[in-house]
């Protein structure tokens, strides 16, 4: 049927199309008598209806076709769960979506560079260290050092290069240097900074020792009793032992790594290569093991940088006051080794004089008693350390007397 936009379109049509089936004179056909009766009974408004209908069946259509559709799509996925159930999902799915899922699930994101790195072997910590760390030899002792830049800055303990303005420095590969002193601390901050001529230097970097962990392995290099790159390993006890009073800012690592002398002013290396600590003192006493202790990285690097100056300022009183006290101990041991010595001599003299013993063998005796005791270079050091013991209360005076009269027993 055509489409008309006004009910005279439509009457002006079906008065056309009456004309047309009344002009059929011999046509009785059952289909035209249905035409006639169809165009009489049509009029506008069930044009208008039938054009309703049209537009609204058609929306009907739609709904059920989508609400068909959604039960479609339920009863299908809970087929699909359930096949689920029963099939692997490595057989469910196809290889193409399978193996898609796979390589996303895979996919890795970079690793941030602001992550740690993951800790070294020891024998890789070793043979890289070991470049950076030196022997000190002076006239009157030996000890180790570590370089903290390429430019040849070695950090050292002050007790090792005493009050030389010059200090010889061997490396790992046997080059030896003169090194001069650029800073020096007073005990107990016993750090020395030096210089060797040069540069691109391997060296060992300064943790922070704020990130100390008790029970972390840490391992020792350094030149006990000469043996330069000697290795010691153990692990640390404690990460802030405290001096008294006016020395807290001094802290140190106590560990259980074993050292020796020659060992100080060497580093204390962590799992990562870095130094935490550098050696400095150890408690030695009968039977007393494994208290050796080091000066954290922290207070190394403050000492550098001269924020510990005033702590210096202390120090050094307190070394005058100490040094005062200590030589006047030294001064009273040392007229005791002097007499006991001069009674010795006339034991000695007496027995030549009787014939007792031959005038080579009593020299051999007064030769033997004026050689140092074992452990020192010389009386004076050992009578300076008994009088350091003493002042420590760790022995009384009287013992102190009773060992120097030991050492003249024929």
């Amino acid at each position: 049927m055509p489409k008309f936009n006004t009910k005279e379109e439509y009457e002006r049509w079906k008065a056309q199309r009456l004309e047309d089936i009344k002009s059929r004179s011999n046509n009785t056909s059952e289909h035209a008598k249905k035409d006639e009766y169809q165009l009489k009974t049509d009029s506008m408004d069930g044009v208008s209806s039938g054009r309703y209908m049209g537009s609204t069946g058609k929306i009907i259509i739609v709904l059920l076709i989508f609400l068909g559709g959604i039960l479609f799509y339920s009863l299908l996925s809970k087929d699909r769960k359930q096949d689920d159930t029963l099939i692997p999902k490595s057989q469910a799915e196809p290889d193409s979506i399978r193996k898609s899922a796979d390589t996303v699930a895979n996919t890795k994101e970079p690793a941030s560079l602001s992550q740690p790195a993951a800790p070294k072997s020891w024998a890789d910590i070793i043979q890289q260290a070991k470049k950076s760390v030196v022997f000190i030899k002076t006239p009157n002792s030996m000890g180790s050092g570590f370089v903290i830049s390429p430019d040849g800055i070695i950090v050292t303990n002050s007790h090792v290069i005493q009050d030389l303005t010059e200090v010889e420095v061997i490396f790992n590969s046997n080059a030896s240097k003169k090194a001069s002193i650029v800073k020096r601390g007073t005990i107990p901050l016993d750090i020395a900074i030096l210089k060797v001529a040069g540069d691109n230097f391997e060296y060992l970097t300064l943790a922070d020792s704020n990130y100390c962990k008790e029970g972390e392995e840490v391992m020792a290099i350094g030149a006990p009793y000469s043996l330069s790159g000697t290795v010691t390993k153990g692990i640390i006890s404690n990460c802030n032992r405290r001096l008294k009073d006016e020395f807290q800012d001094i802290a140190y690592i106590q560990t259980d790594t074993p050292i020796s002398p020659g060992n100080s002013g060497g580093p204390l290396i962590n799992k990562n290569g870095e130094v935490i600590g550098m050696l400095t003192w150890k408690i030695v006493k009968k039977g007393v093991e494994g208290l050796n202790f080091a000066i954290t990285s922290n207070v190394i690097n403050r000492f550098k940088d001269g924020h510990l100056d005033k702590v210096e300022e202390s120090a050094k009183k307190v070394y005058e006051e100490k040094s005062k006290i200590i030589s006047n101990r030294i001064d009273r041991l040392e007229l005791i080794w002097m007499n006991e010595y001069s009674a010795y001599y006339n034991k000695v003299a007496g027995m030549v004089a009787r014939g007792a013993i031959s005038v080579e063998q009593g020299t051999q005796l007064l030769s033997r008693a004026t050689a140092a005791p074992a452990g020192f270079t010389s009386v004076s050091e050992w009578l300076a350390s008994l009088a350091d013991s003493v002042i420590k209360e760790e022995i009384t005076e009287s013992q102190a007397h009773i060992l120097i009269k030991n050492s003249f027993i024929l």
